[in-house]
Formats: structure tokens, C-alpha cells, sequence
């Protein structure tokens, strides 16, 4: 299978799979599909397609129109998620969906087009991050599987959920998924350590939690339409497909306020990664006490060092934003970040038991006030917006 090589914009979030796991995910893919498939926001799968008379019968929707020559293409914008032409109604029997955006109300909307995507006794595939479980469950009918996708250039790991039993294919480990054990639940746990249990009962208990799992509906039978019928317009609201809002400059200030907080941000989802690493090296470092011979100690030997690696690369990336932040009043961004920083250079030393004491720590002494500070910036964000609206003639 050739390789995908298109590169990433990570100004439209886009994070490709490694090429072990887009070639698995075709093989599922194949497997499951005999009408077609809609790939919402997932490209590197649509074109590692290698059945061609699938693909012939499939359809990329996607945000980036540097794909719009390839005959597959739909422009898709997710904040208008029922702007598909009605000739694409029910017409495919798998949805695969890997949003750009990991939020429930960017889910609600890619659930919106699923139900006008779907056929009769469709199903789909989603990737999201593991605290999403219950968002999958209520929105899309779907579990996770045992096989986790590589996303080399994405700090933390996503779930693969389906709506179907998988094949053997989704069935197994991902092997470039270091030391993972195959029990979802289990793993959402040890992933979650230090703020999963507290999300997943915020989440639970939101209002608006009682939607039903999708049920396809057919809003037209199977068809092979090269046009559109007379007495009907291409899309449901008329007009032409939805184009992209040129950005908007609210001014430097503007920019510079919504630059820190995208850095702050990006320093949480740092401290929330340096601890799935610590996992992985008491796990490690049990395997090397109980090796049975010279080889497996050296084997495990060096699994436990590649590991620490990654901890090691998470901790220097961590200390990037030690100097992004340089004020060190207490309670300030740099503070926080040193603190978190001196914590995990010393936390792969320490047992796992002390750990798990200390563990939810994290969540109080750093995530915490982090996320305060991104929800004042927010605010001045607004009120910046507003303030360069009101000056606008």
C-alpha cells in the first residue's frame, strides 16, 4: 500500500495516522463495506483505499480543498452539517469519521450528517479520544475495540469505537502501541488516571444526555442519480455548496491574548501526557525483574529505556514552555509549568503505589489552574471581539 504523504496543516488540525495504522484500518474498511463509503475528515484513508471499485463508490468529505480535482471529493464544513446534496442521501452503508475537533458539540454536528449519510443497516467507525467513550456510546451506537490508532505527531492516544463487531483486523492490538493491555475498560482507566473518573461524571450527568444512538434514515431509496430530479434543488436549502468565511482580524491585541491562551492549552495536554508514560515504565520495569534469561532482560531492557525516551522527549517539550511563560509570580503560567515540570522529571523514580497517592495532585496543582487562566482569557478574548466589531463602520 503507498504510503500517504500529503503533509499536515495544523491550522486545520489535521494529524495523520502512521501508515500501519491506515493500512489496518483499510483492511477493516473493505471488509465491512459493499455500497460505499463516506469518509468525513479522514483523507489518508479515502485515498490508501485499494479496492478500487469501493473507492469508485465512496466519497471523501472534507474541509481542505486541496483534494477538490479527485472525483471522491465533497466540500464539507462541519458547522453546517446538513449542507449535502440530497444525492448523497443514504447511499452509504460506513461512515468513518475522525473530526478534527474532539468536543461533544462537534460531534453532534458529524452525528447530523451521519443520519443523512447513512443507509438502512449502516454502520461506523469513529476515532476520538478514550474520555469520549460516552459521547460515542449515546451519539453513534458505538464501543471501543481493542485496536488503538498511531497518530505520530498527536500527544495524546485516541480509542477506535465501531458500531459492528470488528474483524480480526480491529480485533487485535495495535503492536506500535507500546505495552497496551487489550481490555478497553482497563485501559481508559490507566490512561485516565489523573482526570477521567471526573470527567466521565460530569459528562454523564449533563442535561441533554438522553438522545437515542443513531438510527439510519433512508431520506431516499438507493439510487444512482447523475442528476438532480426536476422540482428539487441539490441541496436541501438550495443554492450552491457553503464556502469558507475569509478569517477575521480583530487586531493584534486580539492575536497576542489568543496566542497565550493556545499555548497554555497546548502546556495542559502536555502535563495531562507526561503521565501515561509513568504506566508504561513500572510495567516496564516489572518485565525486566522477572525475566527469565540474559535475552529477555536485555529485550525488556530496552523496551523500558524506549520508553523513558518518550518520557524523556514529553519532560523536554514541557520545558519549551518554560521559557514561552518566563514570569514566575506564583500562581502565573511559568509557575505552574516549572512546578509540573520538577514534579515529572522526578516522578518515574518514585513507586507506582506513592504515585497513585500523589497522582490526582496533578489534576488540582497544574490542570486546574490552567484551565482558569484559559477561561479568563477567553473572556478578554470576547470582549476584544466585541470592542473590534464596534469599531468596524
Amino acid at each position: 500500500m503507498p504510503a500517504f504523504t500529503c503533509g499536515e496543516n495544523s491550522d486545520l488540525n489535521q494529524y495523520w495516522f502512521s501508515d500501519n495504522t491506515i493500512g489496518t484500518f483499510v483492511k477493516e474498511i473493505q471488509a465491512q463495506s459493499k455500497l460505499g463509503v463516506a469518509f468525513l475528515s479522514s483523507p489518508s484513508l479515502y485515498f490508501s483505499l485499494t479496492d478500487e471499485a469501493l473507492k469508485a463508490k465512496s466519497k471523501v468529505f472534507e474541509y481542505d480543498r486541496q483534494w477538490e480535482s479527485d472525483a471522491g471529493f465533497v466540500f464539507y464544513d462541519y458547522k453546517e452539517p446538513e449542507q449535502i446534496s440530497i444525492a448523497l442521501f443514504g447511499q452509504f452503508d460506513l461512515i468513518v469519521i475522525d473530526p478534527p475537533f474532539i468536543t461533544e458539540e462537534v460531534w453532534a454536528k458529524y452525528a447530523q450528517t451521519t443520519r443523512l449519510l447513512l443507509a438502512p443497516g449502516g454502520q461506523v467507525l469513529c476515532t476520538t479520544i478514550v474520555e469520549n467513550e460516552g459521547i460515542m456510546k449515546d451519539m453513534m451506537g458505538a464501543t471501543p475495540v481493542k485496536f488503538q490508532p498511531s497518530i505520530p505527531n498527536l500527544v495524546y492516544q485516541y480509542n477506535t469505537y465501531t458500531s459492528f463487531h470488528p474483524t480480526k483486523f480491529l480485533d487485535e492490538v495495535n503492536p506500535e502501541i507500546a505495552i497496551e493491555a487489550a481490555d478497553p475498560k482497563r485501559r481508559i482507566e490507566r490512561d485516565l488516571l489523573d482526570s477521567g473518573k471526573q470527567f466521565m461524571s460530569m459528562a454523564q450527568n449533563r442535561p441533554g444526555r438522553e438522545q437515542e444512538p443513531i438510527i439510519p434514515v433512508a431520506r431516499v431509496e438507493k439510487s444512482s442519480w447523475d442528476r438532480v430530479p426536476e422540482g428539487l434543488t441539490e441541496y436541501p436549502e438550495g443554492g450552491a455548496p457553503p464556502v469558507p468565511a475569509e478569517p477575521v482580524d480583530y487586531g493584534p491585541e486580539y492575536n497576542a491574548v489568543l496566542a497565550r491562551r493556545t499555548a497554555i492549552a497546548e502546556a495542559s495536554k502536555l502535563i495531562d501526557s507526561c503521565c501515561k508514560p509513568l504506566d508504561k515504565i513500572w510495567k516496564a520495569k516489572a518485565l525486566v525483574e522477572k525475566a527469565a534469561d540474559a535475552e529477555k532482560k536485555a529485550e525488556a531492557e530496552a523496551n523500558l529505556a524506549g520508553i523513558k525516551k518518550l518520557h524523556g522527549d514529553m519532560l523536554a517539550q514541557l520545558a519549551e514552555y518554560k521559557e514561552r511563560f518566563p514570569e514566575r509570580e506564583e500562581g502565573t503560567p511559568g509557575d505552574i509549568v516549572c512546578r509540573a515540570h520538577e514534579f515529572f522529571t522526578g516522578a518515574e523514580d518514585i513507586s507506582e503505589q506513592d504515585f497513585k497517592k500523589v497522582g490526582p495532585d496533578v489534576q488540582m496543582k497544574y490542570k486546574s489552574p490552567l484551565f482558569q487562566i484559559q477561561k479568563t482569557l477567553l473572556a478578554e478574548l470576547k470582549n476584544l471581539k466585541k470592542a473590534a466589531q464596534v469599531k468596524k463602520p
